[in-house]
């Protein structure tokens, strides 16, 4: 049997009459035990770091949030509702188009109309964007985007929106090179019986190996029908790699 979570002075205390009945107060406090087991949602509630995942909505509603999809990962909502009211405040200003960008799971330079090369309209502003990760762009991030961006800056600027993604490409090569291969010559003398020409051969093949020592034997007979003929070919091929690893940037504008 678990423990009760009930506080001690409700164990004595009761709302009940006096001429109350054992099963009535049983039921009080059978009650009173399954509420008190119910964790208390107050103090974490309306922090959208730590309140439960199903009151985001509630709150994100609550806090009059101009964008939510359903289907965006929770770390996304919760960027979202916990952001919205500074957002809000800081609403026609670059550091409210950041954080609304990033709020997205974007991060993005923002470019005033003075500063641009060569300079542009009054109240128009750059925005370059890419998701972090970079992750390929996806059209429905950018119908959100243009929505909290609108929703986010000043009535009279005019945004360029350009979305960017990173291609990060790596290649390695790994490779052995076998040690100098060292050959000796091997001259003996035979005295061997009478029989027809004969010839002798070797061959030896190989990859990436370890240090080979080759000894080929040339044999010299003393007879007069006997003759020998050893040949041996090795080839080594050696070579360096430079690999670059290079990054590649594709914009999109919107």
């Amino acid at each position: 049997m678990s423990q009760s979570t009930l506080p001690s002075a409700l164990k004595t205390y009761s709302v009940l009459p006096d001429n109350r009945s054992a099963l009535e107060r049983g039921l009080e406090l059978g009650l009173s035990e399954q509420l008190y087991t119910v964790p208390q949602p107050y103090p974490q509630l309306l922090d959208a770091r730590y309140t439960q995942q199903n009151m985001l909505p509630y709150l994100a509603s609550e806090r009059q949030l101009p964008v939510w999809d359903s289907a965006d990962p929770e770390h996304i909502k919760r960027n979202l509702t916990g952001n919205a009211w500074q957002v809000r405040r800081l609403s026609g200003t670059r550091a409210g188009l950041k954080m609304a960008l990033e709020s997205l799971d974007f991060q993005s330079e923002v470019t005033p109309w003075y500063k641009q090369v060569p300079q542009a309209a009054p109240y128009n502003l750059e925005v370059i964007a890419w998701e972090k990760g970079n992750k390929p762009v996806n059209v429905a991030n950018v119908h959100k985007l243009l929505a909290y961006i609108e929703d986010s800056k000043s009535e009279r600027d005019v945004i360029e929106l350009s979305l960017m993604f990173g291609v990060e490409t790596e290649l390695g090569l790994a490779g052995a090179r076998a040690p100098a291969t060292n050959v000796k010559d091997t001259h003996g003398a035979a005295s061997l019986w009478p029989m027809p020409n004969a010839s002798v051969s070797l061959a030896i093949a190989g990859s990436t190996m370890p240090g080979i020592n080759i000894q080929p034997l040339n044999l010299l007979a003393i007879t007069p029908v006997v003759s020998c003929y050893a040949q041996m070919g090795v080839t080594a091929v050696a070579g360096n790699y430079s690999i670059t690893v290079s990054r590649v940037n594709a914009s999109a504008v919107i």
